[in-house]
């Protein structure tokens, strides 16, 4: 069965499909899961997505221009070059586990108690982004970028390779661990010896 054939699916599973460039607009998938699929620049903008789980799939420059992401759940996938911040702002819930995130921009986004656990976060921005309560549990990160970003009360627990300024983002009540919560001196410029007391 192929995607284009409707312009609705309910409750359906699409498993190892290759979907490369493929023109999926303004489509609707509700309680649909994706299981190891292609989606390399295929475009799913003006379409819905409710209820859905991407397990295993390749998302490279995929297109989700004023999609709108409603309890849509990313397991186990590569998502490079996606501009999160094209997706439809209003109805936007996503969750990420174990995931690679390359290049992908969240910025000025409302993702509120949003997860990203254990996953690999490389080269994304996150400026302006609202992260209250957001879950980095576990994750590692590589050149990410936090500005003026509300980060209360998230969760960096175990979390490794972040760079955060805490002068220019909201960290009030955030869980980081020892040692990586070190960094956040890094912009302090103060000096940090051992001690000779023990």
């Amino acid at each position: 069965m192929a995607v284009v054939e409707s312009d609705e699916y309910i409750n359906k599973t699409f498993d190892g499909l290759n979907l490369d460039y493929e023109d999926l607009t303004g489509k609707t998938f509700i309680d649909c899961t994706f299981k190891t699929c292609s989606l390399t620049e295929s475009d799913f903008s003006y379409s819905l997505f409710e209820d859905c789980i991407f397990e295993s799939c390749n998302l490279t420059l995929t297109k989700f221009k004023d999609t709108k992401l409603r309890d849509v759940q990313f397991s186990n996938c590569k998502a490079s070059g996606i501009s999160f911040s094209n997706c439809d702002s209003f109805i936007l819930e996503i969750n990420f586990s174990e995931c690679l995130l390359n290049s992908c921009n969240f910025s000025g986004l409302n993702l509120h108690k949003c997860r990203f656990r254990e996953c690999k976060i490389v080269e994304s921005d996150f400026i302006n982004t609202k992260l209250v309560e957001a879950d980095f549990s576990k994750s590692q990160f590589k050149g990410s970028l936090f500005s003026n970003t509300n980060l209360l009360k998230a969760d960096f627990s175990d979390a490794t390779g972040y760079s955060i300024n805490p002068l220019s983002n909201n960290l009030k009540k955030a869980i980081f661990t020892l040692p990586e919560a070190i960094s956040l001196l890094d912009y302090m410029d103060i000096i940090i010896k051992d001690s000779d007391l023990y």
